[in-house]
């Protein structure tokens, strides 16, 4: 088709576009849910996933960390890993909790050293430092617990808890646990202790599960610093079998998570906007019947099928562009609304901002939605009779 005939399927279309307001509501409604429920669905998942990069360090605990699993790190391997810079030892395993009263629960024991955290700080209520809490007083070693222990055996801070074969004197309530995410999935609530009150409680022997966990804080933390020193722990400890996490993947787990939750989102979002195509092919088809008589007046002037097709194209790319650039920006603002709504229940902040891919990807599904479900409408519109 030539400029001339296409400039004038433009005007027409642009002057059909004034009487196309009433009947195109669900088309509207349709693309704009659609195209906002990917883009936001994408958006969101980047900014959670950007917020996780962001807190690696805080989220791993250190700029690395190396696990071994029912042996602690042998002096030599301790030393290699302390050439790198801090060195903190995180001792991870299920114990029961049992109050005086003989009531028991499942609990996450955590045994920390003196170095804890390395990276954040660890809140607590009342307000104390970790030290002071965690120290042998009184004949009694100290413990803070998730509020979910007090709640579960129905004690309360100032009470006596045994552990193994030691007692433990509840100090305070952990509010806010700088490395929770990088301990994965929990059965029980947190029981935070120092190491020294892990030898009292004699939980260790030969075969019990305990994840020995060794932060490192590096005096240099540039990437290729980090990259330098864990290649040269695997080749100075080949044999060791320690599992090895850095900043950078502080959680997979987590990531993955987010990665399988956001595309099953993703093509739940599809699918609506695949189910509201029909909704926009009803919208288009019940717009041209009552353009009948304008596209025979047209024909009976001169007018060839593709300049109907074409203007009628352009009058439906107009008012899709509408409701796709109404649906990118709902889409877009998803990330900024939830990281105030969810900032509570996420313990680490978000990292919102304007997704470019993720909006391209919501573009193009809704522009292609779109022309799929009204091709057909289009194309049986030209063939209206004259007579």
């Amino acid at each position: 088709m030539s400029t001339a005939r296409l400039s004038v399927a433009f005007a027409f279309a642009l002057r059909e576009l004034r009487g196309a307001k009433r009947g195109f509501g669900i088309f509207l409604a349709c693309l704009v849910l659609g195209v906002m429920s990917i883009a936001g669905v994408g958006s969101f998942a980047r900014a959670l996933t950007d917020g996780l990069a962001r807190e690696g360090r805080s989220i791993l605990g250190g700029d690395a960390a190396f696990t071994l699993i029912q042996r602690e790190a042998s002096d030599p391997e301790r030393a290699l890993l302390a050439s790198g810079g801090t060195v903190g030892r995180v001792a991870l395993m299920r114990a029961m909790a049992r109050t005086e009263s003989g009531a028991a629960t499942l609990v996450e024991m955590k045994a920390v050293d003196g170095t804890y955290p390395l990276v954040g700080s660890a809140e607590l209520a009342p307000q104390m430092p970790l030290d002071a809490a965690l120290a042998l007083k009184d004949g009694l070693y100290g413990a803070v617990v998730d509020e979910t222990f007090l709640s579960r055996l129905e004690v309360k801070v100032g009470d006596v808890i045994r552990l193994g074969e030691a007692a433990f004197q509840l100090r305070a309530v952990l509010a806010s646990e700088p490395d929770r995410l990088a301990s994965g999935v929990g059965f029980g609530p947190r029981f935070l202790i120092s190491d020294a009150a892990l030898d009292a409680t004699k939980l260790i022997q030969p075969g019990s599960l305990v994840r020995w966990s060794y932060r490192v804080r590096l005096d240099d933390p540039r990437p290729e610093a980090l990259a330098a020193f864990v290649e040269k722990v695997r080749a100075g400890a080949p044999e060791a079998g320690f599992e090895v996490r850095t900043r950078d993947a502080a959680s997979p787990q987590l990531e993955r998570n987010v990665k399988r939750i956001a595309q099953y989102l993703t093509l739940v979002g599809l699918t609506a906007l695949l189910v509201g195509g029909v909704g926009v092919a009803n919208a288009v088809s019940a717009h041209l019947a009552e353009k009948r008589e304008v596209i025979a007046t047209l024909k009976a002037l001169g007018a060839t099928r593709a300049t109907i097709f074409t203007t009628y194209l352009f009058e439906v790319a107009m008012i899709a562009g509408l409701g796709i650039v109404l649906g990118l920006a709902l889409g877009a603002a998803v990330p900024f609304v939830a990281a105030g709504v969810m900032a509570a229940y996420i313990p680490f902040p978000l990292s919102p901002h304007v997704d470019a891919v993720a909006l391209a990807f919501a573009a193009l599904y809704g522009a292609l939605v779109t022309f799929a479900f009204t091709l057909w409408p289009l194309a049986r519109a030209q063939e209206a009779p004259v007579s």
